[in-house]
C-alpha cells in the first residue's frame, strides 16, 4: 500500500477532491485545514501509482499549482482484499515515473564509492581471467557499477531527461575508461612478470581450448561472439528494466553478472596492449573481439530496457509550468494567526520602556551592618 498526500490551495480543494472521487475513484479521503493550504491524504494499492500520479499531473496537481508526495506503507491496517482491475494482468510499472527516475538517478550518479568498485571489479576481473578462475570473474561482475549508468542512458531517454542521459553517457564512458585503464596496467605487469603469458594463450587458441580470456575473444569460434552472447544482453536489457519500475534494485545484481560488462572491457584492454608489446596477432584479434562484445551489450542492453520501458508505458515527466507557484503564496500569513490574532490593529502595543543604564553595584554595598542584624534580632527576640 501506498499513502498518498496532495498540499493544494483553498480554492483548488472542490476540484480536486471532486476528480479523486470520481475519476480515480479513491475511497476514504481525509481533508486537513493548514493555515494556507488544504492536505488531501488517501491509501491506494500499489500497482495503483502510477496511474495516480499521471491523472493527477494531468489535471494540473504538482505542475501548475500544489505538491504531491507518495509515501510507502510497510504495514497497515486492516487489510485491504485484493482487487482485479478490470480483469486484466497489471503491466504498468509498479512506481510512479519520478520514483523510478530517483532511483536511477542515484545509481547513475559518479561518486567515491562508484569510482571504487569500479577500479576494485575491474582488478578482479583481471586477476580471474589471467588466473581462468571464474569464481573471482562472478565476484568481479558482483561488485562492477557499470548498469547503473547504463540505466541512466535509457530511462533518460524514455523520460526526455537530457541531463539524466548526459550524465548516464558520461559516468559510463569514465567506468569503462577505468576499467580500460586496469587492463592496460596488468598487460604492462605481465609483459614483465611472466613474458611467455602470451605464448600459452596462443597455443590454446590453436588447439581450441576454452578458457576464460579466449571465450571472450571469439574463440574457439571466429566470430567476436555468438548468437547465445545476443540474446543474454537482449534478455538482461529487458529484465533490468522490469526490475527498476518494480522498485527492486537488488536485481541489478542478477543482470550484471549475466551481462557480464566488466570481463570483457578489462579482456580487450589486457589483450591488446599485451599482443602489441609481443608482436602477436592473435592477442590483438581476442582483444578487439572482446571490445565488440563490449560495445554489443551495452547497445542491446540500452536499447532493450528503452524497449522495455515503452511497454511499462513510461512517459516524459512534466516539469513545473512558467505560472506554478508553492501553495504557500496564494494566501499570505502572519505568524499572528498561530495565536488567532485577527485584527492587529484592535489590539494595543504596550509603549517600550525607556532606556536604563546599567549600574555596578559592589557586594559590600548591599551586605548587611552588624548593629543594624543584632538590631534585629533583639527586635524578633521581643516579640
Amino acid at each position: 500500500m501506498k499513502q498518498v498526500q496532495i498540499v493544494v490551495p483553498f480554492e483548488k480543494t472542490e476540484a480536486v477532491y471532486d476528480f479523486l472521487l470520481d475519476v480515480l475513484m479513491v475511497k476514504n479521503i481525509m481533508k486537513f485545514t493548514s493555515d494556507n493550504a488544504h492536505l488531501l491524504t488517501f491509501r491506494i494499492p500499489d500497482d495503483a501509482a502510477l496511474e495516480t500520479m499521471e491523472k493527477l499531473k494531468s489535471r494540473g496537481v504538482g505542475v501548475e499549482y500544489g505538491f504531491i508526495d507518495i509515501l510507502d506503507l510497510k504495514a497497515s491496517l486492516p487489510r485491504e482484499s485484493e482487487e482485479v482491475r478490470e480483469g486484466r494482468m497489471q503491466r504498468e510499472a509498479t512506481l510512479a515515473v519520478e520514483e523510478i527516475y530517483e532511483n536511477v538517478k542515484s545509481h547513475a550518479s559518479l561518486s567515491f564509492d562508484f569510482l571504487a568498485f569500479t577500479i576494485f571489479a575491474a582488478a578482479m576481473a583481471g586477476l580471474g581471467l589471467i588466473l581462468n578462475n571464474v569464481t573471482i570473474i562472478v565476484a568481479s561482475m558482483l561488485l562492477s557499477p557499470l548498469m547503473g549508468p547504463m540505466l541512466g542512458v535509457a530511462l533518460g531517454y524514455v523520460v526526455q531527461d537530457r541531463n539524466l542521459f548526459v550524465k548516464g553517457t558520461i559516468n559510463e564512458l569514465i567506468s569503462l575508461g577505468l576499467s580500460l585503464a586496469i587492463g592496460v596496467i596488468l598487460a604492462l605487469i605481465l609483459a614483465v612478470a611472466s613474458p611467455n603469458f602470451m605464448t600459452l594463450i596462443e597455443a590454446d587458441v590453436s588447439e581450441g581450448i576454452y578458457t576464460e580470456i579466449t571465450r571472450r575473444g571469439g574463440v574457439p569460434i571466429a566470430l567476436p561472439f555468438s548468437p547465445w552472447d545476443i540474446g543474454v544482453a537482449i534478455f538482461s536489457g529487458a529484465a533490468v528494466a522490469i526490475s527498476v519500475t518494480k522498485g527492486d534494485m537488488s536485481s541489478l545484481v542478477g543482470v550484471a553478472i549475466s551481462a557480464a560488462l566488466m570481463p570483457p572491457a578489462v579482456n580487450a584492454a589486457l589483450m591488446i596492449v599485451l599482443g602489441a608489446l609481443t608482436a602477436s596477432s592473435v592477442g590483438v584479434t581476442i582483444g578487439v573481439n572482446s571490445f565488440l562484445l563490449l560495445g554489443m551489450n551495452i547497445i542491446l542492453i540500452d536499447v532493450f530496457a528503452i524497449v522495455m520501458f515503452r511497454i511499462k508505458r513510461l512517459t516524459p515527466m512534466a516539469d513545473k509550468s512558467a505560472t506554478w507557484r508553492a501553495v504557500t503564496k496564494f494566501r499570505q500569513t502572519r505568524s499572528e494567526s498561530l495565536y488567532h490574532i485577527a485584527n492587529e490593529k484592535s489590539i494595543s502595543k504596550p509603549a517600550s520602556p525607556e532606556p536604563v543604564a546599567a549600574t555596578f553595584t559592589p557586594a559590600s554595598a548591599v551586605t548587611a551592618k552588624p548593629d543594624e542584624s543584632a538590631d534585629d534580632s533583639d527586635t524578633s527576640k521581643g516579640s
